[in-house]
């Protein structure tokens, strides 16, 4: 009877430990994903496609305050557009033009793999008074529709010192 209970037991024991084995193999085999911290803001090439340039704009891309109001609503209330849904507007730096488009979302998903940047700033749902989108990406282009954000382009400078401002005026507000 002892000899039984005993042969029970020792199929007990090897059943756990093989079930326990045959469990923590898939998760050894997972390879954690690494992501990427936006320190202040990032260029990302092949953006939205306009005429007269083969190529998709690069976007500057920083990461969202979900708790301000949206970033499109700011820049309508900032140079008056009238309606915040306007993504696209036109400004005078330093006496030149340039056109500001600003990525809603979607169009930030479809064009750039966000995937692989880490959202530093997590807002509880309560907080969250604007977009709930992580990212926000801007391109800029001239008069001639010229990428003015692309590697080598003469204002590249000027718009980076502009956005950098831009956005660290939408982060204070």
């Amino acid at each position: 009877m002892f000899h039984v209970k005993r042969y029970i037991k020792i199929l007990a024991v090897k059943g756990f430990l093989l079930f326990f084995i045959a469990m923590s193999l898939p998760m050894g085999c997972i390879t954690p994903r690494h992501t990427v911290e936006i320190k202040e803001y990032v260029l990302l090439p092949n953006g939205k496609k306009v005429l007269g340039n083969e190529k998709g704009l690069t976007a500057f891309v920083f990461e969202n305050k979900q708790s301000k109001i949206p970033f499109s609503q700011y820049a309508a209330l900032k140079y008056g557009l009238g309606k915040y849904t306007e993504v696209e507007y036109w400004v005078t730096i330093e006496g030149q033009k340039f056109k500001i488009m600003i990525y809603d979302n979607d169009e930030l998903q479809k064009y750039f793999d966000t995937s692989v940047f880490m959202v530093t700033e997590v807002e509880t749902e309560v907080n969250i008074r604007g977009s709930k989108a992580n990212f926000i990406g801007i391109s800029v282009i001239d008069a001639a529709n010229e990428d003015c954000l692309a590697e080598g382009s003469l204002y590249q400078n000027i718009i980076i010192t502009y956005l950098r401002q831009l956005k660290n005026e939408y982060y204070n507000s």
